[in-house]
């Protein structure tokens, strides 16, 4: 299968590796219109150059990996699909859900798969979390932090960069149907997006979600506890063991006292901790692996549709309070 990388930055230099060491997919090639990053792509992989964008569209590949700003996602998916390619596109999948819809709309239209790469509901710890979270009993709460030092966006703000990634993973755990929203956010002196935000959903099913996203910490998080009824854990993505699963809960008993009112006893239980065996897979190679799969299986992948349109609806309300 044929692909084209269009950007090579950051993330973009990330694909390119996984793509590349995918036997069954072809690294065809890589545009930027940077000409400093393609030399720099030149020096690892062989490719064939093209000119324009229109050129390498009408060329004979199959899909196309989009791997730049936020602003350009839905020109850049729009012009693949009309010239009959699947789109990957880095997350957020657009900045507005007009746009999401359209694209989405023109994807089924062409039979193409639409796939945003929320990366994280692709990762061994997630898939974990997702096979075994019936066993937590109700979940109670989500509390996630995702904050680090000085990686400045300045196309988009805290939110777009980093709280996407927790929305799509509390999406694929527990559904994203919220009933309440508040938002504290803040700008770094000049700087003209919001480089910290504390966000605090209350779900229709009950559930709490916080999430603390940040470009103005000292250390790197990224952290996420999930506390259920009858089982808690931690999934930590900085640390070897990145689940720990605590058989640990609060009980509520009812004791009917000398003047029989009801009196609620706290009482805690305390169990043993598991720290599940997880497949070393990365959770890039799992998620360009859907993608791919999707397009030979021709169906539904894991962040297609319904994941892509739960995010930005999450996104548009969490951004306007």
């Amino acid at each position: 299968m044929r692909v084209a990388l269009i950007g090579y930055g950051y993330w973009g230099v990330n694909l390119a590796r996984t793509i590349d060491s995918i036997s069954d997919l072809e690294l065809y090639t890589i545009f930027d219109l940077d000409k400093e990053r393609l030399d720099e792509a030149k020096k690892l992989y062989s490719f064939k150059e093209f000119d324009s964008l229109e050129t390498l569209l009408k060329s004979d590949i199959d899909a196309v990996f989009i791997s730049t700003p936020p602003s350009t996602h839905y020109n850049l998916a729009k012009q693949a699909l009309l010239a009959n390619k699947h789109v990957f596109v880095e997350k957020p999948f657009t900045t507005d859900l007009d746009s999401t819809y359209e694209l989405l709309d023109l994807a089924e239209k062409k039979n193409k798969i639409a796939f945003v790469d929320h990366v994280f509901i692709h990762s061994e710890p997630v898939k974990y979390l997702k096979k075994n979270l019936e066993s937590f009993g109700d979940i109670v709460y989500i509390n996630a932090r995702r904050i680090n030092l000085g990686l400045f966006q300045y196309t988009t703000d805290v939110i777009w960069d980093l709280a996407v990634h927790d929305l799509s993973i509390i999406d694929h755990l527990v559904g994203l149907d919220i009933k309440k929203t508040s938002v504290f956010k803040r700008k770094y002196k000049d700087f003209p997006h919001e480089a910290l935000a504390n966000i605090e959903l209350e779900l229709t099913s009950g559930t709490i979600v916080s999430i603390n996203v940040s470009w103005l910490s000292p250390v790197k998080v990224r952290e996420m506890i999930i506390g259920g009824t009858k089982k808690m854990a931690v999934y930590d993505d900085t640390r070897d063991d990145k689940i720990k699963v605590y058989d640990a809960g609060v009980i509520l008993e009812k004791k009917l006292n000398k003047n029989e009112l009801y009196e609620h006893m706290v009482q805690y239980k305390y169990g043993d901790t598991l720290t599940p065996k997880l497949n070393s897979n990365q959770s890039l190679t799992n998620s360009v692996e859907n993608f791919k799969d999707s397009i030979k299986l021709n169906k539904e992948p894991l962040t297609g549709k319904k994941s892509i349109v739960n995010v930005m609806k999450a996104l548009e309300i969490i951004s306007k309070v």
